[in-house]
């Protein structure tokens, strides 16, 4: 694939990710774009340059080696828990199928299923502690290209 047919899958992924933000109308913001034509595994400095964050104390690791404490640590989680039910009729999850849905639109997309990294923190722990907010960012790809799903939540 060309440059301009992965900006029109993070752009497919980017419009999904959108409508699953509006439907948990819970303040979250989910955001899906292309990194470049680089690994997952080695996508560190361009995800820095990216988002315009210093490496400091932050890594890229497997995001099944990340450590998970409380809300909206896993892509699973951030699409479907709501993080602060509007009524009590809001407290349950969105149903499974919407991110059974993204995993195959992604299947389909790539061509393949995706490697996963999290941004972290000294060395495992996701960022949330550090930010003082509710923040996670996922690097994802395959065949040597990655994007990025920025998950965030403001009250």
């Amino acid at each position: 694939m060309e440059r301009s047919a992965h900006n029109d899958v993070s752009l497919q992924l980017d419009g999904y990710l959108q409508a699953v933000s509006a439907l948990k109308d819970d303040g979250s913001a989910l955001r899906c774009f292309y990194l470049g034509p680089v690994a997952p595994a080695d996508a560190f400095d361009a995800l820095c340059v990216a988002l315009e964050v210093p490496p400091g104390n932050l890594s890229l690791q497997p995001q099944a080696a990340v450590a998970c404490h409380g809300l909206a640590c896993t892509p699973r989680q951030w699409l479907l828990e709501r993080l602060r039910p509007m009524t009590i009729a809001d407290q349950a999850p969105l149903d499974a199928r919407l991110y059974a849905g993204f995993e195959q639109q992604l299947l389909e997309l790539l061509g393949d299923v995706p490697e996963w990294r999290q941004l972290v923190s000294d060395g495992q722990r996701n960022l949330a502690a550090q930010l003082g907010a509710i923040w996670s960012v996922y690097v994802f790809g395959v065949a040597g290209h990655s994007y990025v799903l920025q998950c965030s939540w403001d009250s």
